[in-house]
């Protein structure tokens, strides 16, 4: 019998229950694998305080809230001007187009959502007044356009009539700690998905002989689902709202849906670097060990 390289190990055939188990905990491996990626992503849009912010403005439609305010400026320049409605409605509606009136409804929105995003304790407070004051001689305007005489002190009482709106503390604290919570529990899913990726990686090692193309396999796996739950949320994004102006809800969850991919991007790279690291030392132990031609008498394996 020629001899054997005590260092050489044939292909061994994998034990049927031995198999089942590598099975169960390759399953295991990829949904704590989506657990993980998803918990990742879910967190970083939710410390994201830009991308959350656009999606409330995108939900909050700009279009009810000019309607509102145009309802409310049409029901006090009535009173302060003394004539008819449909005047009061044409100036109204001319004023619309000022960009005066673009920048007070923009800075009104903009404060109602720093008001929701405001911290525990503090009293959020919407300034109206100073933000319809670029409106006075603009309405004032609208009015001479018509040949109407206002009174300048009325118009300003009207516009100055709402004030400061102090707006509801627990309401504002509600969005602020919905938030926090959120931020709070995907780290703990974070936290629990990779230690079971952890844990379930080293079970399916170990239940294999050649573990760094184990260690491959897992990280390519690891690195394929983050691409394809990255070009999922971008279509995802896209599918819910194309054109942006289906509804203020869909467009807010697109906003949503269509941040942050890049994390994903990230950590599919550095899959790829664990299973390039992987493939190589596996290359490199299959070197260590070559057959000699066919030809030898010997047979033996020897190391180069």
């Amino acid at each position: 019998m020629p001899p054997q390289n005590p260092h050489f190990t044939k292909r061994s055939r994998v034990h049927p229950a031995r198999s089942g188990s590598l099975s169960v905990a390759m399953w295991a491996f990829g949904l704590a694998t989506s657990l993980f990626l998803i918990g990742m992503w879910g967190r970083t849009v939710a410390v994201d305080t830009a991308t959350i912010e656009e999606s409330t403005r995108v939900i909050i439609d700009a279009d009810v809230a000019k309607e509102r305010i145009n309802t409310w400026l049409e029901d006090g320049l009535t009173v302060a001007s003394a004539t008819d409605s449909e005047t009061v409605h044409a100036v109204a509606e001319g004023i619309q187009d000022s960009p005066e009136y673009t920048a007070a409804v923009d800075a009104i929105i903009g404060q109602f959502i720093e008001g929701l995003f405001a911290s525990d304790g503090s009293d959020p407070v919407l300034d109206i007044d100073q933000t319809v004051a670029p409106l006075v001689p603009v309405v004032i305007s609208e009015f001479a356009e018509r040949d109407v005489a206002v009174d300048t002190d009325r118009i300003e009482g009207v516009l100055d009539a709402a004030g400061t709106i102090e707006l509801d503390t627990g309401e504002a604290a509600t969005v602020a700690a919905v938030i926090h919570d959120a931020r709070v529990l995907l780290t703990q899913v974070v936290f629990v998905a990779l230690i079971a990726m952890v844990l379930t990686g080293a079970i399916a090692m170990s239940l294999v002989d050649k573990r760094f193309l184990m260690l491959r396999t897992l990280a390519t796996r690891v690195g394929l689902a983050a691409v394809s739950y990255a070009l999922i949320l971008r279509i995802a994004s896209w599918a819910l709202d194309p054109a942006r102006g289906r509804s203020p809800i869909a467009g807010g969850g697109s906003v949503l849906l269509g941040s942050n991919g890049q994390v994903l991007l990230l950590l599919a790279g550095a899959a790829s670097v664990v299973a390039g690291f992987g493939g190589w030392v596996a290359w490199k132990r299959k070197r260590l060990f070559v057959p000699i031609e066919e030809g030898d008498d010997t047979r033996e394996l020897v190391a180069v």
